[in-house]
């Protein structure tokens, strides 16, 4: 009798000794790799123009100083909630309600859809301008992701398209490139 609960006992600390082994190996998940990665790729830009904003124009430069300034702190906290993130079993991703590492399938499709509008705003800003883009990527958002009505995310665009012209156009002044979209539909007609 003696015996079997000895070798129960024993069964029980290396079973316990192996769940604190696994819990002190933690893996990176999909998410917080992708998620340190467009950190990266932001970091990296930020610095990028800020070095070529030096040989703009002044009110050409005033745009990425004033982003970068902005930017910048929402960054390093970012960085800084990702290695606390890290030290801890679990936590909470921003409002969205679900907990990291519980589903890596959800992970990856989270991961896809933030890399694919991303892209997709990029994209659209160089091809048909800010002042398209932005709103237009602001409404998606908003409308898809946020699920909020039409009206709502309408009326929200429209207030970034104001700021945009407000802040950007008339106080500062900002010199804009020339969207290749627009640039061929002038060049038709």
């Amino acid at each position: 009798m003696e015996e079997t609960e000895t070798s129960t006992t024993n069964s029980e600390n290396s079973h316990s000794q192996a769940n604190k082994d696994q819990q002190g190996r933690r893996h990176l998940s999909l998410e917080v790799v992708g998620e340190i990665i467009l950190l990266a790729i932001v970091g990296g830009l930020f610095i990028y123009f800020f070095i070529a904003s030096f040989k703009w124009p002044l009110g050409s430069a005033l745009m990425p100083w004033i982003t970068i300034a902005v930017g910048a702190p929402f960054l390093l906290y970012r960085l800084i909630v990702i290695c606390l993130r890290l030290k801890e079993p679990s936590s909470q991703i921003m409002d969205l309600g679900f907990r990291t590492g519980a589903d890596p399938k959800g992970e990856r499709k989270r991961m896809f859809r933030m890399c694919l509008y991303i892209s997709g705003l990029y994209l659209s800003i160089w091809l048909l301008g800010f002042h398209i883009a932005l709103p237009a990527g602001v409404f998606f958002y908003i409308f898809v992701y946020g699920r909020v009505g039409w009206f709502w995310s309408l009326s929200i665009s429209l207030m970034f398209l104001a700021i945009i012209i407000g802040v950007f156009d008339r106080l500062l002044r900002v010199t804009w490139h020339n969207p290749p979209l627009l640039d061929w539909l002038r060049a038709l007609l």
